[in-house]
C-alpha cells in the first residue's frame, strides 16, 4: 500500500493510515472526515485539505451517527466538491 501512494499522484482518502502515509510522504491529498476532529488526527501539514462539513453534531467523535439523518457529515460532502479540491491540488 505504501508503494502504491507513492507512485500516486494524490490520494482522496478518509481518516486512515494511508491519509497519514501520504501525508508522511508529502503526497497532495484530499482527506474527507465526518465524524472526527481533523485537528487530532488530521494530514500532517495538510489540514488545509481536508473537507469537513460544519454541521452542530460534528465532530462527534462515535462510531454510530445520533441523528436521524444518518451519516449526514459525510453523505452530504458532494462529489462535485471533492472534484473540485482534486482539481485544485493537480493544477
Amino acid at each position: 500500500m505504501i508503494e502504491w501512494v507513492r507512485r500516486g499522484d494524490l490520494l482522496v482518502t478518509n481518516d486512515t493510515g494511508p491519509m497519514h502515509v501520504a501525508a508522511a510522504l508529502g503526497k497532495p491529498l484530499v482527506a474527507l472526515f465526518g465524524p472526527t476532529a481533523p485537528e487530532r488526527t488530521g494530514p500532517y501539514g495538510q489540514l488545509a485539505n481536508v473537507l469537513r462539513l460544519d454541521l452542530p453534531c460534528s465532530p462527534c467523535l462515535s462510531s454510530r451517527c445520533a441523528i436521524a439523518e444518518t451519516d449526514k457529515c459525510l453523505r452530504d460532502l458532494s462529489p462535485a466538491t471533492v472534484l473540485a479540491r482534486v482539481e485544485k491540488l493537480l493544477v
